[in-house]
């Protein structure tokens, strides 16, 4: 019989190396303040803004395709049209777990993505929209002042893919017309946001590159550079706690689909995915073709073995959601679905107490007040 090896015990496999091969390290320095400005300026200044960038892109091309497909709406306009939902959410996702500055500011990421909707708050509101059909929902502008539940990703997804909202839409009946203007008026309104935050990013970035005595906001390096730990940490959490645990439930009989993210679009694991991306330049400083591997929080840690051991592990985590289908739905058809996301979960688990043990403590950035507390 071949033994295959468990997630769990791929996993463990490198850091019981680290236990075994590395005696128990004394009383350790702390890292000079001076040592965190050059990550803040490569995460902040360097991999960031392209990114910014790239997700500004993808939002004015989903408007450009929105208003393209109501001009004249087919079936292939349609998927035209999807299709540049899900380019746009791909690389919001990756960005969504850089939880600071101007992607919180004013509740801007809530705005972008409404998630989770622990009270159902957005469908009681869209059906009452699509009754009412208010003229100001179809306005770029008015809809940026309505409620957060009503704009962004998830509304633009039930717009997209929710029932027969396509067919309405080629139809071109009176629903069918109002959610075309309703949609495109949301995809205008994303390309807002999107602008906004990659106009107010650099100012941020500045602001925490210069931390210091000096600043008014970020009394040192150190300091500035607990966000950027904060949002690995608590990126991961959201991942464990929200986004898998919310659709398994307390069990395999109350596992549903319906309460993951983006589930209309089928895509709740893929978002994972795309998280773990933006997750990990936080730590290795490199993000697709963006960036120098090394040079994010992993340039405080003075350990190779360490390192390597923690980049093994992630990789291995992000090789599982890669290898899923990407909808939490697909998988739990599955006979075996269930347990394979509670495994997925449970891998996720042990990279946040790898992220709270040997980041946080090497960094000397762990520790304090987790803002996800009392949620």
């Amino acid at each position: 019989m071949i033994f295959k090896p468990s997630w769990r015990s791929l996993l463990l496999s490198t850091t019981t190396v680290l236990a075994v091969g590395l005696s128990a390290p004394g009383a350790k320095a702390d890292i000079p303040d001076e040592s965190y400005q050059p990550v803040l300026a490569h995460l902040l200044g360097t991999v960031m803004p392209p990114k910014l960038d790239e997700f500004h892109t993808a939002t004015e091309e989903l408007s450009e395709e929105f208003r393209d497909f109501c001009s004249d709406p087919d079936n292939g306009g349609l998927e035209d049209t999807q299709a540049a939902y899900h380019a746009a959410m791909d690389i919001w996702q990756e960005i969504q777990p850089w939880r600071m500055g101007p992607l919180v500011a004013n509740g801007r990421d809530q705005h972008i993505e409404y998630w989770p909707d622990k009270h159902g708050t957005a469908a009681r509101q869209f059906r009452k929209l699509m009754f009412d059909k208010p003229a100001a929902y179809t306005d770029p502008e008015q809809l940026a002042g309505a409620s957060a539940a009503l704009q962004g990703f998830p509304a633009l997804e039930e717009v997209l893919f929710a029932d027969d909202h396509g067919d309405q839409m080629i139809a071109a009946d009176e629903d069918g017309v109002f959610l075309c203007q309703y949609g495109t008026a949301i995809a205008t309104n994303l390309g807002t946001l999107s602008g906004e935050l990659q106009a107010e990013w650099p100012e941020f970035a500045t602001a925490m590159e210069n931390a210091g005595p000096d600043s008014m906001d970020y009394p040192s390096a150190k300091f500035a550079a607990t966000d950027l730990y904060r949002a690995l940490h608590e990126g991961l959490l959201i991942i464990s706690t929200q986004k898998l645990a919310r659709p398994l439930g307390e069990n395999a009989e109350d596992a549903r689909a319906s309460r993951g993210e983006s589930p209309l679009a089928g895509r709740s694991l893929r978002n994972i995915e795309h998280n773990l991306i933006g997750l990990f330049a936080i730590y290795d400083g490199t993000w697709g073709d963006v960036g120098e591997e090394g040079k994010g929080l992993a340039a405080l840690i003075d350990n190779s073995l360490l390192d390597r051991s923690f980049k093994l592990n992630w990789q291995t985590v992000s090789d599982t959601v890669a290898d899923l289908p990407p909808s939490v739905a697909e998988v739990l058809d599955q006979s075996d679905g269930y347990a394979t996301l509670s495994d997925l979960k449970g891998q996720i688990e042990f990279l946040t107490m790898l992220v709270e043990n040997d980041v946080g403590g090497n960094t000397q950035l762990g520790g304090g007040f987790n803002a996800l507390d009392g949620d």
